[in-house]
């Protein structure tokens, strides 16, 4: 996606022949990395112009700061995200409860392989002054796993619960479960541990794999 209003794209132009060797540069991939390697802590203008080759005032011609800077990465994130379960729901097919469970337990996943943007997704800084294009893409997120939680609801998933109770129910353990493994990953506790597997066995005990395996309250 083009996202001008927060300069993402400006940094794949040159500025000047100092600035930029090539074309290639993706502003919101090089920051991930950071992020990957250091933390975002880690994370500053100076460390992105380093990152992608470019002179340390350049990066500060298109974000205000830090902030800002976190800001179009999360934006880019939740874009990736959203994508990323849409892709899940639909490769499960057509049942709405095999959906909203690939949509979970692709959000695992994705806190796997994309730790970086799944961190700045997560981190509160980002939201102290986000963008129009921030809130916009978080609130299209939950649009998404919301109408997907209710079609699972209508479809006999927990039929006698609230939509809104299992759509919170539901989400909290994926991310919580995410969120779980990218915090206790490097103390031992999940060593010899396949994560995705588990992240997964964890979706299987919330929303079932199919719909004909919802059961009727009191069963």
């Amino acid at each position: 996606p083009v996202l001008a209003d927060a300069g993402l794209t400006a940094l794949i132009e040159p500025i000047n022949t100092r600035d930029v060797a090539g074309y290639h540069l993706h502003s919101p991939e090089h920051a991930a990395e950071i992020i990957a390697e250091d933390g975002i802590e880690g994370l500053s203008l100076r460390a992105l112009a380093r990152e992608i080759g470019v002179s340390h005032s350049a990066p500060a011609r298109h974000f205000k700061d830090k902030q800002a800077l976190l800001a179009a990465l999360a934006t880019e994130a939740h874009e990736k995200l959203t994508r990323f379960i849409n892709k899940a729901a639909n490769d499960a097919g057509d049942d709405p409860v095999a959906r909203y469970n690939a949509m979970g337990k692709a959000t695992i996943r994705f806190s796997l392989d994309q730790p970086a943007y799944f961190k700045a997704v997560q981190n509160p800084e980002v939201y102290q002054r986000a963008s129009e294009e921030l809130r916009s893409a978080h609130e299209a997120y939950l649009e998404t796993v919301k109408e997907a939680a209710a079609a699972a609801h209508e479809a006999g998933w927990n039929s006698y619960e609230e939509t809104m109770t299992l759509f919170t129910f539901s989400t909290a353990a994926a991310h919580g479960t995410a969120i779980l493994f990218s915090r206790m990953f490097q103390t031992g506790t999940f060593t010899n541990t396949d994560l995705l597997a588990l992240g997964e066995k964890v979706i299987d005990l919330v929303v079932p794999p199919h719909s004909s395996l919802c059961k009727p309250k009191g069963e």
